[in-house]
């Protein structure tokens, strides 16, 4: 429950791809992250520090693994790929409470795919094939669900 002091597991959460209907169930996100860009600035007879100027925010890529159970992955990336009409969609990963309710919302603008990894075949593993799609995207922002 939010508010009471507990931190919120890692384990339940869900992502919405706006416009894409077929994506969901995902089993691992990774790469939300945020940081700015900051230049020293040496200025003259200030020996004793060097001014920080910050510049612009980045974002780091955003990848989501699942188990391979159809092709809609692929098909997103294949757009861009192969020169198809470029989606980029807003995607929303939610954090969710023990009544699976959304608590905190990453939401990631202009999200578009630049990678997909396919699935690790062996035979001497008895695993669920998964596979994972990069998401490149032009902003960050956290919204509060309570």
């Amino acid at each position: 429950m939010a508010g009471n002091g507990v931190p919120f597991g890692s384990f339940g959460f869900k992502v919405v791809v706006e416009g894409a209907g077929g994506l969901a169930c995902f089993q691992e996100v990774s790469g939300l992250s945020a940081s700015v860009n900051v230049t020293d600035l040496v200025v003259g007879g200030m020996n004793h520090c060097t001014k920080k100027l910050l510049g612009n925010a980045t974002y780091s890529n955003v990848t989501l693994k699942r188990g391979l159970c159809d092709g809609t992955m692929f098909d997103w990336i294949k757009k861009v790929i192969f020169g198809g009409p470029i989606s980029r969609l807003t995607v929303r990963i939610s954090i969710l409470d023990d009544a699976n309710k959304p608590v905190v919302t990453y939401k990631l603008e202009q999200a578009v795919p630049i990678k997909w990894d396919g699935p690790t075949l062996s035979v001497m593993q008895d695993g669920i094939a998964t596979e994972s799609l990069e998401l490149a995207h032009e902003g960050l922002s956290i919204e509060s669900n309570e």
